[in-house]
C-alpha cells in the first residue's frame, strides 16, 4: 500500500489581533472557552481569515464559515441555518435558534461537534464553488495516483453495493475534508467516477457500485486493489440513492429536479447524504420533494 507523505495539519492564516481584542472584552467566564473554540475552528478551516463581523469572532473564506461569541453564562456558536439542519440530531439538548447554538459554561464544551460543524461548513462552501463565485474556501491538493488494497464491506444504505475504507486522512491528503471527487480504478481494470466521503466513521469511504462488483466478480469480504486519482473535471452532484428513488417516485419531480441549478441540486444531495440515521434521512426526503417541486432552496 502506497500513499502520499503525511502533511502537518495546521492553520496557515495568521491570528487576528481584532479577535484577540474581542476575546478580552468578553466576560471572563467565557474567555478560556472562546480560546478553545478558536483553536478547534482554526484546525478545521486553516485557510480562513479571522475577522470581526456582526459583533462576533468570524472565520471567512469566500463567505462566512462560522462565528463565535462569549457571554456571561454561555458561548454562542453560529454555523448558519444549513449546518443546523444537517446537525439537527446532534444539537438536541442545547438551546438553539435559527443558525445558532448556546453551550452553557456548566457543561463540557463539545469541541468535536464544533470541529465537525466547521468542517461541514468548509466542505459545503467548497461544494458550492467557494461562495457566490469567489475563490474556493480550500485549495484542493492533487497528490497524484494513490494505490491501496482494501476489503469490500456490505453497504446497508446502498443495497447490493459495497464500500471500502480510505486509509488516509482526507484533509492531509487532498486539502479537503469531505466529498473529494476521484476517479477510482478497481483491480486495475474497472473505472468509474465517485467521491471519497466521510459518513461518521473513523475513515472516509469509497462506494463500489453493484455493476462494478458484477464486473469484478467480487463481493463483501473480498480484497480489491484500488487506485484513486483526484477528479477535477466538472460533474453533477452525487445524488444519494434514496433521493434518486424518491424523485422518481413522485410525478413531476424528475423534471423539476433537472430544472434546478447545479448548486441547488448539490445542496439537496448534501443535505440527504449528511443524514446519519434512516429516520432523519426519511424526514428530510419528505421535506425535500415538495421543495424540489416548487423550486425552493433549502436556505431561506
Amino acid at each position: 500500500m502506497s500513499g502520499p507523505p503525511t502533511i502537518p495539519h495546521q492553520s496557515t492564516a495568521s491570528p487576528s489581533p481584532e479577535v484577540d481584542a474581542y476575546i478580552e472584552t468578553c466576560p471572563e467566564s467565557s474567555r478560556a472557552r472562546l480560546i478553545m473554540l478558536r483553536e478547534a475552528i482554526r484546525e478545521e478551516a486553516p485557510h480562513a481569515t479571522e475577522r470581526i463581523a456582526y459583533g462576533t469572532a468570524t472565520w471567512h473564506a469566500g463567505e462566512n464559515i462560522i462565528h463565535i461569541g462569549g457571554y456571561a453564562r454561555h458561548v454562542g456558536v453560529y454555523p448558519g441555518t444549513e449546518a443546523m439542519i444537517a446537525f439537527e440530531d446532534e444539537v438536541q439538548g442545547f438551546v438553539t435558534s435559527k443558525g445558532a447554538i448556546q453551550f452553557p459554561h456548566d457543561r463540557e464544551l463539545p469541541l468535536d461537534l464544533v470541529r465537525r460543524l466547521t468542517r461541514w461548513r468548509v466542505d459545503h462552501i467548497a461544494a458550492k464553488g467557494g461562495g457566490r463565485g469567489k475563490a474556493s474556501v480550500e485549495s484542493v491538493r492533487d497528490p497524484g495516483p494513490i494505490h491501496f488494497e482494501a476489503t469490500l464491506h456490505q453497504s446497508e444504505a446502498s443495497g447490493a453495493a459495497c464500500f471500502v475504507d480510505f486509509p488516509w486522512d482526507l484533509r492531509e491528503t487532498f486539502g479537503k475534508g469531505n466529498l473529494v471527487p476521484v476517479v477510482a480504478t478497481w483491480d486495475d481494470r474497472v473505472e468509474y467516477r465517485g467521491s471519497l466521503a466521510r459518513m461518521g466513521g473513523e475513515h472516509a469511504m469509497l462506494l463500489c457500485r453493484k455493476d462494478v462488483l458484477a464486473e469484478l466478480g467480487k463481493g463483501p469480504g473480498e480484497v480489491v486493489h484500488v487506485t484513486v486519482t483526484l477528479d477535477l473535471a466538472p460533474r453533477e452532484a452525487d445524488v444519494p440513492d434514496a433521493l434518486a428513488t424518491a424523485i422518481d417516485a413522485e410525478p413531476g419531480a424528475r423534471a423539476a429536479w433537472e430544472a434546478l441549478s447545479p448548486s441547488m441540486r448539490r445542496e439537496f444531495a448534501l443535505w440527504i447524504a449528511d443524514a446519519k440515521r434512516p429516520e432523519t434521512r426519511d424526514a428530510r426526503l419528505s421535506k425535500a420533494i415538495p421543495m424540489i417541486l416548487s423550486r425552493k432552496r433549502l436556505k431561506g
